[in-house]
């Protein structure tokens, strides 16, 4: 009888035990659920969490639309048409399409006298080889701009004998003949008069010439046509 009821007791035992896991149980699974005061504070925080991300990318599109408009601003357009106009500047500059003006030498070349009663030999006239020569020499004492009575050389001039005159690209200039050259007016002094060039034959031919220092001596521009009939711009094909 005792076993009995010891068995029994161990039942009822185990049945309550049970209940109350199960009770347990059911507790703890409750507590995965948020109540009205959790379920608003989480619903406010992910509120403001979209509201902070959606910030952010109004800062990135407002940072990134500022960095095009720069990009395609008026002072970036005026910062390249700035140095396109100095590219071309000296791209004239170089090609003598540009007035300019600096220290040098000028040159005066005139027929020489022959007796009272006589005229001039050949060899006491100035020809267009003459000039060419004495510009030639000028070059190779570092002229960077050089004029023959107002008229720019360029790389293409040509000169021809014409009786009295000289026709320098189809424009006639008569004697004297004014050569000026700027660079160094040391250098180009003392290239013309000490070293063996055109100025010291023409002195020897009896030529009156006549080399003299100037400070400031301004040359025009090249007003004449650029003809090229052969070149072109070379392919950069490897």
């Amino acid at each position: 009888m005792k076993n009995n009821e010891a068995t029994i007791f161990v039942f009822i035992a185990s049945i309550i035990i049970g209940l109350l896991i199960a009770m347990n149980i059911g507790f703890e699974e409750k507590n995965n659920f948020l109540d009205v005061k959790q379920y608003d504070a989480a619903y406010n925080e992910r509120n403001k969490l979209y509201s902070e991300l959606n910030n952010l990318k109004e800062q990135y599109y407002n940072t990134y639309s500022k960095l095009q408009k720069y990009d395609r601003s008026d002072e970036k357009k005026y910062e390249v048409l700035d140095e396109i106009q100095k590219e071309v500047s000296y791209n004239n500059l170089i090609l003598g399409k540009s007035d300019v003006e600096g220290p040098g030498v000028k040159i005066t070349l005139e027929d020489g006298t022959g007796n009272f009663d006589e005229y001039p030999s050949m060899w006491q006239l100035i020809h267009d080889f003459d000039i060419i020569r004495v510009i030639n020499d000028l070059r190779s004492a570092g002229a960077e701009a050089i004029s023959v009575n107002g008229q720019r050389i360029i790389y293409d001039n040509y000169g021809l004998c014409a009786g009295s005159n000289v026709d320098l690209n189809g424009i006639k200039i008569v004697a004297p003949f004014y050569i000026s050259a700027i660079g160094n007016q040391d250098v180009l002094y003392n290239y013309l008069t000490l070293e063996q060039t055109h100025v010291k034959s023409l002195k020897l031919r009896e030529v009156n010439i006549s080399v003299v220092k100037l400070d400031n001596i301004k040359i025009l521009a090249y007003t004449g046509n650029f003809n090229y009939k052969y070149m072109r711009l070379a392919s950069k094909k490897d």
